[in-house]
């Protein structure tokens, strides 16, 4: 075999030990990664460089630091949740500057957790995450915000006509009694009630819509 021949088998057997050893370095790293980001946490979300996690959505899951429609939902609400703190982390970028919270809000909103829970079943959710009050009021100080922000925007009264309370009534609020199985009352006395249906559903469709448009601006990334 000629000298030349000698030094390509050489250069060859060098290259391919090379890029044997660099392919066993990289599956190790990916398997090593996997292993301790499921082990540790993983990211569902990015929301402008923002990072949503798991357990992100379990505590949020855990403590109720929801939207309460989410009750009514049945399976998994875990991508409810994330769509969910996407648009409140969207909203917060925007205008959570001008907002705060005081002290006695925070406190209000602990003391319903706790309410609700009870005090053991709290206590030891927050051991389950290796938390302390102090660490779950940063995640209770972002929904007083979002909910803060969501309110100056939308809280002005809506006029509601009485053509739209009269048709209300007849396509709405007269179908869903007799689903129920009960009788409607006359209009004139549930005028207040269904004015103020309207009024949400109104402030609802308003937040659904300019919540959409900052989703457009924005970079996020799903992951769950």
């Amino acid at each position: 075999m000629s000298s030349k021949n000698m030094l390509r088998r050489r250069r060859l057997i060098i290259f391919l030990r090379t890029f044997f050893f660099q392919l066993i370095k990289f599956i190790f790293l990916l398997f090593a990664v996997y292993c301790f980001s499921e082990t540790i946490d993983r990211i569902v979300g990015v929301v402008n460089e923002q990072v949503i996690t798991l357990t992100d959505l379990r505590i949020v899951e855990a403590f109720g630091l929801y939207e309460e429609d989410f009750k009514e939902k049945s399976g998994d609400l875990r991508p409810l949740i994330l769509e969910w703190l996407i648009d409140q982390k969207l909203v917060i970028a925007l205008a959570g500057k001008e907002i705060f919270a005081e002290n006695e809000e925070l406190d209000s909103f602990q003391a319903r957790i706790i309410e609700k829970l009870g005090n053991d079943q709290a206590r030891i959710r927050l051991e389950e995450f290796g938390l302390d009050w102090q660490d779950l009021r940063g995640y209770i100080l972002e929904k007083i915000v979002y909910q803060k922000i969501i309110s100056r925007k939308f809280g002005q009264r809506n006029i509601v006509s009485l053509k739209e309370i009269e048709d209300y009534y007849q396509q709405n609020y007269v179908p869903s009694q007799r689903e129920k199985g009960l009788e409607a009352q006359p209009m004139v006395e549930v005028l207040d009630e269904i004015e103020s249906r309207i009024i949400q559903e109104e402030i609802k469709t308003q937040i659904k819509d300019w919540i959409k448009n900052l989703r457009k601006k924005a970079d996020i990334q799903k992951l769950l």
